[in-house]
């Protein structure tokens, strides 16, 4: 034990007053007896009269000495020491990442890491301080420097988990920031440890000191859910992981804009993935998601965050095409199973002469090639000569030979068996890349961007291979036509992680645009510089999106969707960690403390606080004795000074 103001002890020096004040003369007062004849020898007593007495038993003297010194004891504020995890000033690391809402540990992790962080708030000493900060997507400070303890346990109350994933190097880079302004600052991290797995953080200049907050690593994720369009409509591909040391069970359900579509069971490796393809979907498919739960009696899934993913099919803004073709069976078949395009068909003899031909979005030339071209996205298959592509002659039986894959246009296909009778040959602009060639070099397919306006390129008619008959076909005009129109109806899934922003583009003045996330009310945006941000995007799931513009008093409404979902290994990967790994003045550990101060002065006034109140009520009760044994008698009254005892 020891104390800080030591000094106050002097304050002890005011009971000698109060002993004096006991030992002088005695006060009288007056009171009224019934006669004066038994008081004579008192009133003759000298020692009554004496300006000194001899200090007699006192309970109100006794009381008093103890009520002083209880309250100079307390101006010395005394302590005692204690094992405590930090002490002087403190930073407190809360994870808050998705991860941390695992149940292996009841009610969940971020639960019992409250639960830690309350008791160190409990432990504080007299000079320490803790600042307090949330840590997921973004650092968030709830208390800063604080040394109330009220304070700090209301600012932890209003902390929340949150679905994001985890973003550990801001929070650090905050932590090291306050530490260099406080040396001998400590560092407590209270978490599960997953965000340690990413590399590159930052080192710290303090103590660290690791709380671990869980204890198991059972939990099987949804990694993935993803539309293609095919030309039998959309495929689903689902993509699904094991985070266990055991092998696992998932029962795998998928709906389809609100109807079940699909149910199976899927086994998984330990520590292992899995992925199906589903194929068939609706023509109309707009929103699918995927729900897994566990296929074993006995088997744990414990973080239920990444347990459902949707993904959405938008139709978006309908776009214009031109098809300018004398007859093409395999491209009408397409256009007649793809929704979300406004096809107008013309042969070449009538593209000169229609009216607005200016206002499409896309354009198909079809063995045809205008003599001015149109603003839109252009694809010419197999063009005759003109100004832009001069023929230069023909090949006969090329085969695909040297194909960029990572290029967009062939994204999900393969043309390297697609037969081709005869291919021409062009003198290509210096801004078209050839995608694929024959072995000779001949391009087959390419592409280009002047000044903004894309091009793609098909060397040879159609008809004059079985391209329009392999599965390779649909899939490369869905890429192409993607590709010439990025926003255009086939780019209009938007999928984003869990904390993080998104931004619409307005270029009309009289556009609004609102958005409904999943459990809350609809918000409209504000337009900033032409762009419309929202970034309340912290629950997973499917968020609505209405786009309103005004034209000639009418009001015209687009609503399309974007989704939330968490595809994140580290917070899917529950696992706790023993060791975070980060660098700091002192090695990090999980477990011992350090000696912090801890007060004890708020017994000590509640003691005097007691004592003050006997103190009054002895003296309360003496007083009203006194005051009725000396009561009239008779109906005769005297009054006569004596001394009060």
């Amino acid at each position: 034990m020891g104390l800080l103001i030591p000094f106050a002890l002097g304050l002890l020096a005011l009971a000698v007053p109060i002993v004096v004040l006991y030992l002088l003369k005695v006060k009288r007062e007056d009171l009224t007896v019934s006669s004066n004849f038994l008081w004579r020898r008192v009133l003759e007593d000298k020692q009554a009269n004496a300006p000194w007495q001899k200090l007699q038993k006192n309970w109100l003297l006794l009381l008093q000495l103890l009520l002083l010194f209880l309250l100079v004891f307390t101006l010395t504020r005394p302590f005692f020491e204690a094992e405590a995890q930090a002490s002087g000033n403190i930073i407190i690391l809360l994870d808050a990442s998705a991860g941390m809402q695992a149940t292996d540990v009841q009610p969940s992790r971020f639960s019992k890491a409250k639960d830690e962080i309350n008791n160190i708030i409990d432990g504080m000493g007299g000079g320490d301080q803790i600042t307090l900060v949330l840590m997921h997507s973004f650092p968030e400070v709830l208390a800063s420097n604080s040394t109330n303890k009220n304070e700090l346990k209301a600012a932890l109350n209003k902390a929340k988990v949150t679905s994001e994933p985890s973003n550990p190097k801001p929070s650090l880079i905050l932590a090291a920031a306050a530490a260099d302004r406080y040396p001998g600052t400590t560092v407590v991290v209270v978490s599960s440890g997953a965000f340690a797995r990413e590399e590159d953080l930052p080192s710290l200049k303090a103590k660290i000191k690791y709380i671990k907050v869980g204890n198991s690593d059972q939990n099987q994720a949804i990694s993935g859910l993803q539309l293609r369009e095919t030309g039998g409509g959309p495929q689903l591909f689902v993509g699904l992981k094991n985070f266990s040391a055991q092998a696992a069970k998932v029962n795998l359900v998928v709906t389809v804009d609100n109807k079940q579509f699909d149910t199976r069971q899927v086994e998984i490796n330990a520590e292992d993935k899995n992925s199906i393809t589903l194929t068939d979907l609706p023509i109309n498919t707009h929103i699918v998601s995927a729900r897994i739960k566990p296929g074993d009696t006995g088997q744990q899934d414990y973080l239920a965050a990444d347990n459902e993913a949707w993904t959405v099919r938008n139709a978006g803004q309908p776009q214009r095409l031109l098809l300018v073709t004398p007859g093409n069976t395999f491209l009408e078949l397409f256009f007649n199973r793809l929704p979300n395009y406004n096809v107008t068909k013309v042969t070449p003899d009538n593209y000169d002469t229609l009216p607005n031909k200016d206002s499409f979005d896309l354009y198909i030339f079809d063995t045809y090639a205008p003599d001015v071209l149109p603003p839109g996205g252009v694809f010419f298959i197999d063009p005759p000569t003109s100004n832009i592509l001069p023929v230069t002659g023909s090949i006969n039986s090329p085969a695909f030979a040297r194909l960029d894959q990572s290029d967009p246009l062939l994204r999900y296909t393969d043309l390297s068996a697609v037969f081709i009778k005869q291919a021409t040959q062009y003198t290509l602009p210096s801004w078209m890349k050839v995608v694929a060639s024959s072995s000779e070099g001949t391009p087959l397919l390419a592409e280009g961007d002047q000044q903004g306006q894309r091009f793609v390129l098909l060397t040879f008619d159609v008809h004059q291979s079985d391209l329009g008959l392999s599965t390779a076909w649909p899939i490369l005009l869905i890429n192409t036509l993607s590709w010439l129109q990025p926003a255009g109806a086939l780019d209009q899934v938007t999928e984003i992680n869990p904390g993080e922003p998104i931004s619409f583009n307005i270029t009309d003045p009289s556009e609004q645009i609102s958005v409904t996330p999943p459990n809350n009310g609809t918000q409209v945006l504000k337009v900033n510089s032409g762009v419309a941000s929202f970034t309340d995007t912290g629950q997973t799931g499917i968020y609505g999106v209405v786009h309103k513009t005004t034209v000639a008093g009418k009001t015209n409404s687009l609503s399309d969707n974007f989704v939330v979902n968490l595809y994140d290994d580290f917070s899917s990967n529950i696992r706790p960690l023993d060791d975070l790994g980060l660098q700091g003045t002192l090695p990090t550990g999980s477990g011992g403390g350090t000696l912090s101060n801890h007060e004890f002065w708020q017994p000590l006034v509640l003691a005097a606080l007691i004592i003050l109140m006997m103190e009054w009520w002895i003296f309360y009760q003496a007083r009203r004795t006194r005051r009725k044994d000396s009561g009239p008698v008779n109906g005769l009254d005297k009054k006569i000074k004596v001394s009060k005892t």
